[in-house]
């Protein structure tokens, strides 16, 4: 997303646009759907069907704008294919650690090391979830992890899974905590 000066690091991360921080961005005022349609976001209408996952209803969204899921499908690696027309917010946003950055609070080599921690975190969530059958790699981990869980309670798992998903929800935990102390922008701070 938004990256300024520091777009090497944005370059090194992609944990905004990968499904790791959001499951799906809202287009603003100004943003032209018809536009990021034809550059491959498929983007869903506002009130149009939610695409169900194992377990869930086919129900109608409650949104009133229409939005993109993630990961984002303009992702490459961690380069945004429609990077100057990507959407407002995505243009907009910038995480917690990248304005640290900026503001001379952390220095470009710890931010690394907290970018790459993360991503090996990620990355355990996801190893997790294929054990345990969730090879769906085109939803956020937030929503697999969910799907999974709806699983898991839905009936009684054998010891193995009952184990391999104890696991899984403390690297979901691990992850998220990650997230919330580095990434996640907090309202009136910097």
């Amino acid at each position: 997303m938004a990256c300024g000066a520091s777009n090497d690091l944005c370059l090194e991360c992609g944990l905004c646009c990968n499904g790791v921080i959001f499951a799906d961005v809202r287009l603003e005022s100004g943003d032209d759907a018809g536009l990021l349609r034809s550059l491959g976001l498929p983007v869903i209408s506002a009130n149009a069907s939610l695409r169900p996952g194992v377990g869930e209803p086919n129900r109608k969204s409650k949104i009133s704008r229409p939005r993109f899921q993630q990961p984002c499908a303009a992702l490459d690696g961690c380069r945004c294919r429609i990077y100057a027309d990507r959407p407002k917010y995505c243009r907009e946003f910038e995480c917690l650690l990248l304005k640290k950055v900026q503001a001379g609070l952390v220095e470009t080599a710890a931010a690394r090391r907290v970018i790459r921690a993360t991503l090996r975190r990620a990355e355990e969530v996801k190893r997790l979830l294929r054990k345990l059958g969730d090879a769906d790699e085109q939803s956020a981990l937030s929503l697999r992890f969910r799907r999974m869980k709806q699983r898991m309670e839905s009936g009684i798992p054998d010891a193995e899974n009952a184990e391999m998903f104890s696991r899984l929800t403390l690297a979901v935990h691990g992850l998220n905590l990650r997230l919330g102390e580095a990434f996640y922008p907090r309202p009136g701070k910097g």
